[in-house]
């Protein structure tokens, strides 16, 4: 006969962790709705015309394997992404997605990691603190933020970052909130997350470097009262410096070469004065509101019936589940690596010339926010009223986000502000808005290009001129003579938009393009007087638009694509 006993008690480290339990059917769905939704909102973009930055990603990978790195290197960009990407491209596809645009495709890999994130931070907060509802409020805000949905769906890296970002919080979580922090694994997630998100773009270093010494001083300072411990922790934390230093000598030797051209960086990458400390991230929504909803939900509300509070006298083993984890210092952690990392950013950018300040390269700070917020909800939730005051933090903060984001914004009733014109809220006519249909532009041009008689000995040379508006084009008038580099600044014509053999690509100067598109016309037309010349440009003004039409008579806009202007002469110059 099976002979039953009385199972041993439990530990204090046991019971103190929350993700000791299943996850309910209940929480899986909700879970699975925020990932389904993440990947809704977003998929309707992905068809879109890539922008100039994608088409460099596009070019980098459109080729072989031995193009990958050399490609991404010239476009100042670190390799790892783009192989993964080049390996991607290799997948043969079935039907119906073989038969998807190939922006559709090639997007996908960003879709599903801000769409893996979303789902990460709705589970990940919900082990980490008990609170289904401020899990599922942190994942969709997550889900409905602006910058999310750009980079959701946009062929570069920083999806990955924002991947990478969020399983290194969710690792934090797990050594912050433990007893059992000392736990190997998960010290080698959170420093493979980081290395992730390093490898895809090195700037996330500034922004989960504070997250990562946070914790190991929380880690040692835990540990001051035992010796032997201190001094087990003190050479653990010892060599993962060390080895995150060999780590910093491979990528520095690596980015080297675009460290020195910081200087083109200079004007988009430098802050202009200490507001942009305020408008980089959305601090009201984020954290403002979220926390003057826990002073005063804490400071007037009392606990539920059976509830015990989160003081440090309450012991793992006998506090309740939804505050085993502490959310509330949690919150205060990852609020406070935010807002160092922005610090530090701005510090670097405005006095030391390192050109960062751009949300791109702060973008692994995202789920930072996220978190953040439903955490500060997590932590009143054995108040009484929790539902009530979770959506009333909920609606106020997401209302907020969105008018800083531009999703909706105030516009009066009629054309013009008046005394009985009342203002009204309106939403964005875009929400994920690249503005530059290259693909269209193109096509255009390669329908023309394309020969219509190949026993014509007449045909018409045409020249194709892009100004692309980069920060590598150097600062001269008139064509790039350099071949590598104008073979670098034409990459929007080739790749899935390639014109073909057809077409003659030059590459422009960053000063007065338009003058120096003109220059060129008059030399080569000279030279040959069957060619028509291209002039495809994403940085000339409505006054060099009108100058340019001054100074070649027969010199034609072909159209406005979003910030894309397309111009030619007529077909010939006899």
């Amino acid at each position: 006969m099976k002979r039953f006993s009385t199972p041993a008690p439990k530990t204090a480290e046991a019971r103190s962790l929350p993700d000791k339990r299943r996850t309910t059917a209940i929480e899986w769905v909700c879970v699975i709705a925020v990932f389904a939704l993440t990947f809704a909102l977003r998929w309707p973009f992905l068809a879109e015309s890539y922008w100039i930055d994608e088409l460099h990603t596009a070019w980098c990978v459109a080729d072989g394997w031995g193009d990958v790195a050399p490609r991404a290197k010239m476009g100042n960009q670190q390799p790892l992404y783009f192989w993964a990407l080049w390996i991607w491209q290799q997948i043969p596809w079935p039907e119906p997605f073989a038969s998807y645009p190939v922006e559709v495709l090639a997007r996908l890999t960003s879709l599903w990691c801000v769409s893996l994130s979303a789902a990460l931070i709705t589970w990940g907060s919900l082990r980490y603190h008990g609170s289904l509802l401020a899990a599922t409020i942190a994942g969709l805000f997550f889900a409905f933020d602006r910058n999310a949905a750009f980079f959701g769906t946009e062929l570069r890296p920083y999806a990955a970052v924002i991947l990478g970002s969020t399983a290194a919080i969710l690792f934090a979580a797990r050594i912050w909130t433990s007893a059992s922090r000392t736990r190997a694994r998960y010290w080698v997630g959170l420093h493979a997350s980081v290395l992730f998100a390093i490898l895809m773009h090195v700037t996330s270093l500034v922004t989960l470097a504070p997250l990562v010494i946070a914790l190991s001083v929380s880690d040692l300072v835990h540990a001051h009262g035992n010796p032997i411990e201190f001094k087990r922790r003190t050479i653990r934390h010892v060599l993962w410096l060390a080895g995150w230093m060999i780590v910093g000598v491979l990528i520095a030797n690596h980015q080297r070469e675009i460290w020195n051209h910081r200087d083109a960086w200079e004007a988009f990458g430098r802050p202009r004065s200490l507001f942009a400390l305020w408008s980089i991230w959305p601090w009201i929504g984020w954290t403002l509101i979220p926390f003057a909803f826990y002073l005063l939900g804490s400071a007037t509300l009392p606990f539920r019936t059976g509830s015990k509070s989160q003081s440090d006298d309450v012991s793992p083993a006998t506090a309740p589940p939804a505050f085993r984890v502490r959310p509330a210092s949690f919150a205060a952690l990852t609020l406070s690596a935010l807002m160092i990392s922005v610090i530090s950013g701005f510090f670097l950018a405005k006095f030391l010339g390192v050109p960062i300040w751009h949300r791109r390269y702060l973008i692994a700070g995202l789920p930072l926010g996220c978190i953040s917020l439903g955490a500060w909800i997590a932590a009143l939730s054995l108040r009484r009223h929790y539902e009530i005051l979770a959506a009333s933090i909920a609606f106020t903060s997401l209302f907020t986000v969105f008018f800083a984001q531009g999703s909706i914004y105030w516009t009066p009733e009629w054309s013009q502000p008046g005394p009985n014109r009342p203002w009204l809220p309106r939403v964005t006519s875009y929400w994920v808005h690249r503005g530059e249909d290259w693909r269209k532009a193109l096509r255009l041009i390669a329908a023309e290009t394309t020969p219509k008689d190949k026993e014509n000995t007449l045909q018409t040379e045409h020249h194709v001129w892009i100004d692309g508006y980069l920060i590598e084009q150097p600062p001269i008038v008139g064509e790039v003579k350099n071949v590598d580099l104008a073979n670098y600044l034409t990459f929007p014509a080739k790749g899935p938009y390639s014109l073909g053999s057809e077409a003659n690509l030059h590459a422009l100067g960053s000063q007065t393009p338009a003058e120096g598109w003109k220059n060129a016309v008059l030399s080569k037309s000279t030279n040959n007087a069957h060619s028509r010349h291209w002039f495809l440009t994403r940085s000339l003004s409505s006054t060099q638009r009108e100058e340019l039409q001054g100074w070649l008579p027969d010199a034609q806009q072909q159209g406005r694509l979003g910030n894309l202007y397309l111009f030619s002469t007529i077909n010939g110059r006899d």
